[in-house]
């Protein structure tokens, strides 16, 4: 992507953060629950931005980008950064338990702050929990990258995948090429798009952290001196 138009796409989704992050200030939540969604929020529209800009297949849809297709983004990846974070938690905790909800309660928080959101949207980012979840297990989490830019992809209006064909976790791309479920393989299947993804993932978690933990020292500061 050229300088300009990398400029244009981190302007979008800086846009994108601060609308989002305007819907979170004025949730009814504690400052810490309001420190980590925006922290959240952070890492996602980082982590958008970073696949439009670096994933080739996904830059070549994303063509210029707007608004919508910013704000569809960043709320996939946002919701990513929350699976992330959670799974984090839970590995913290003393007596860690695996997840027996259908999807996390604080998911519906997170999307409520990007607008109106269907049943059906719900239900396939759970399934990307389910799959995160699985394949976080593993070692390279190959699946979860190419279901995640097939994701990507159709928020930038392309189908590469038969979603209804799908069933979670997936443990082999096989199957989904035998049953047909791969529509168009080729946004999603290049190894340095996948290597990509990666990094931009990684480059997500560094927003996030760091955002949660800049704000954490100032409220800190401000705590002290009064």
């Amino acid at each position: 992507m050229p300088p300009s138009e990398e400029n244009e796409a981190g302007q979008l989704f800086q846009a994108v953060f601060n609308q989002v992050s305007q819907r979170i200030t004025q949730f009814n939540a504690d400052e810490n629950k309001l420190v980590f969604y925006n922290s959240v929020l952070a890492g996602g529209t980082v982590m958008a931005g970073s696949v439009v800009t670096n994933c080739q297949g996904i830059n070549k849809l994303w063509a210029g980008g707007d608004e919508a297709k910013a704000m569809a983004l960043a709320k996939l990846f946002t919701s990513f950064m929350l699976f992330q974070c959670l799974r984090w938690i839970e590995g913290k905790a003393d007596n860690p338990q695996e997840q027996t909800s259908k999807y996390p309660p604080v998911l519906l928080d997170i999307l409520s702050f990007f607008g109106e959101t269907s049943e059906e949207e719900i239900e396939d980012l759970s399934n990307i929990n389910i799959q995160f979840r699985y394949e976080v297990r593993q070692t390279h989490m190959t699946h979860l990258a190419i279901l995640l830019l097939a994701r990507a992809c159709q928020a930038c209006n392309h189908q590469c995948i038969d979603w209804s064909k799908v069933s979670y976790p997936v443990k082999s791309m096989q199957p989904l090429t035998q049953s047909g479920a791969i529509v168009d393989s080729a946004p999603i299947s290049g190894v340095n798009d996948i290597r990509a993804f990666r990094a931009s993932h990684a480059a997500g978690i560094q927003a996030m952290t760091k955002y949660y933990e800049d704000r954490s020292k100032a409220d800190d500061r401000f705590t002290q001196n009064n």
